[in-house]
C-alpha cells in the first residue's frame, strides 16, 4: 500500500467515532496479523531454503529404499494373543 493510501485509511478512521475499547481492538487485530504474517514469512524463508534437496531423482529412489529397508528390519512380529 503507498503512502496515499495509508493516509486515506488513517483519515477513514479518524473519521470513525471509535470508542478507546474499540481503538485498543482495533491494534490489537493489526498486531496479531503482522505477527502472523511475519511468523509465515520465516517459515517460507526456511521453507525455500530446503527447497529441491532430493532434486535429483536418484537419490530420491534410494532414500525411499532406504526408509523401506528400516522399517521391514525393525518392524516386530505380531504374535498371536489367542493362547
Amino acid at each position: 500500500m503507498n503512502v496515499a493510501s495509508m493516509n486515506n485509511l488513517w483519515d477513514y478512521l479518524s473519521g470513525l467515532s471509535l470508542t478507546a475499547r474499540n481503538k485498543q481492538w482495533l491494534s490489537q487485530k493489526l498486531l496479531e496479523s503482522a505477527k502472523q504474517k511475519k511468523v509465515s514469512s520465516k517459515a517460507e524463508e526456511a521453507l525455500s531454503k530446503l527447497d529441491g534437496c532430493w532434486a535429483c531423482e536418484d537419490i530420491d529412489d534410494t532414500l525411499e529404499h532406504d526408509i523401506l529397508n528400516i522399517r521391514n528390519h525393525e518392524a516386530r512380529a505380531v504374535e498371536s494373543m489367542d493362547d
